[in-house]
């Protein structure tokens, strides 16, 4: 927008054991990784030099990664829920989170003036202007946008407000060269991004929301040109690295790491258009590297997108040790209700029992996984308004916020910001009183009985 696996051994474990505490007063500002190269990703001479970014050659993604090994086969599932699984979260309080859209990975509905200066007919997707304007005038127009798309104050902003993480998406060209076309240089922004989450005391889930060839076929996967990722098993192996190189980049920064509270393996592959198989071999290798390669206590949580299936899909899926001592893992769901035209001429209340019924359901699975609310808003269908949106959009987040904590895990709006579409700015819904202040406070009775 939106296996049966051991636990590691103490050697695997990090060294690292962050407080998540903000960091001390001569920590350098973060700014001044604009003009530094990627950690453990080395310059050398061919490195290609854009004002303040350094572009590191593909040669250098491909061999620098993480060696701990991804598993090739499925491992055990559960075969019915364990009524006796603790889902304790080891350290981790209730997610209240928005998403960083539109940022990393431009999606311009959420941002139009990216392409308003673009002649028809205008790009749908970041591959199309990648390869529409070629790579030097790409990276110029991106580098304008991540210098100024989210700024220090917004993030103090969000975490007055209650807002305890901050929902990265990343692009895996930022991490892979996958000969697609995609022009990377975002990282420094990134890190820029996470140092200013950490000096505010906000945790962050950087989220790997693209795949080569797509996951999904939505603008959100970088590319609306079909849903290919398992189509050529080369693409899921390119993922892989890209996830790997993802998390050393993390891990070598100190900060970086004692900032990151989860970890997003894949965002919305789109199940019934994939092979399970071959995701399902991703997500257990990637629960594996993240729950090994980020050893920290509590633990990082791998984060698996439920991929538009239903929870009762999942229930003989989930393994059993996926939460553990020394592992953490949620299932994610994305809760949306303008996506739907069987509901579009339902009104609020009709709505509002929906989000009743949701929250029920998560409270029902989440006995067999945790669950967060990936994404959601305060979109609705225009017959749902009536002439009242104010009081409507109120009502709508104070019945999803009630509702989303049920499973668990917490929620994360979508999106922190946008620039013509308020009800899905998590900014906007302040300034408008569509969003509780505290997030705890209720102008009206809770139409839930739960």
């Amino acid at each position: 927008m939106t296996s049966s696996i051991p636990a590691p051994a103490t050697s695997t474990r990090a060294v690292l054991e962050p407080t998540y505490a903000k960091p001390p007063a001569n920590l350098p500002p973060p700014e001044a990784s604009l003009n530094a190269t990627y950690p453990a990703m080395g310059a050398t001479n061919d490195t290609q030099r854009a004002g303040g970014i350094i572009r590191v050659p593909a040669s250098q993604y491909a061999t620098d990664l993480l060696t701990m090994p991804t598993q090739d086969v499925l491992g055990d599932v559960r075969q019915e829920p364990s009524s006796g699984m603790s889902m304790g979260y080891h350290g981790h309080g209730m997610v209240r989170g928005v998403n960083i859209g539109g940022f990393l990975v431009p999606e311009f509905w959420i941002t139009p003036s990216l392409i308003a200066n673009i002649p028809d007919p205008k790009p749908t997707d970041y591959l199309q202007l990648c390869n529409r304007l070629g790579p030097d005038a790409t990276l110029s127009l991106m580098r304008r946008h991540w210098e100024t798309w989210i700024t220090e104050s917004e993030v103090q902003r969000l975490a007055s407000a209650g807002i305890t993480h901050l929902r990265i998406p990343l692009g895996h060209w930022e991490f892979v060269d996958s000969d697609e076309g995609y022009v990377r240089g975002g990282l420094p922004y990134f890190k820029r991004l996470v140092y200013w989450a950490n000096r505010h005391g906000l945790k962050v889930i950087p989220d790997m929301h693209t795949a080569p060839g797509s996951q999904n076929g939505f603008d959100n996967s970088g590319t609306t040109n079909g849903v290919n990722w398992t189509k050529d098993s080369r693409n899921v192996s390119i993922s892989k690295r890209a996830l790997q190189t993802m998390l050393k980049y993390i891990a070598g920064d100190p900060i970086l790491l004692a900032t990151t509270d989860a970890v997003d393996l894949l965002n919305e592959p789109f199940i019934d258009s994939l092979d399970f198989g071959q995701l399902w071999d991703y997500d257990t290798g990637g629960h594996t590297l993240v729950s090994s390669g980020l050893g920290k206590t509590p633990p990082v949580v791998s984060i698996v997108d439920r991929g538009f299936k239903e929870f009762s899909w999942w229930q003989t899926r989930w393994p059993r040790d996926w939460n553990t001592k020394y592992a953490d893992a949620w299932l994610d769901a994305h809760l949306y209700h303008v996506f739907d035209r069987n509901i579009d001429d339902w009104p609020l209340e009709s709505h509002l029992r929906l989000v009743c019924q949701n929250g029920r359901n998560l409270r029902a699975n989440s006995t067999s996984f945790p669950i967060i609310v990936g994404e959601w808003s305060l979109a609705l269908p225009q017959a749902a308004l009536s002439g009242r949106e104010n009081e409507a959009r109120r009502r709508f987040a104070e019945a999803q916020l009630d509702a989303y904590e049920l499973g668990g895990a917490g929620w994360i709006f979508w999106c922190f910001k946008t620039e013509v579409s308020p009800e899905w700015s998590f900014l906007d819904a302040l300034d408008r009183s569509w969003m509780p202040q505290p997030l705890s406070n209720r102008e009206f009775s809770p139409i839930c009985k739960y």
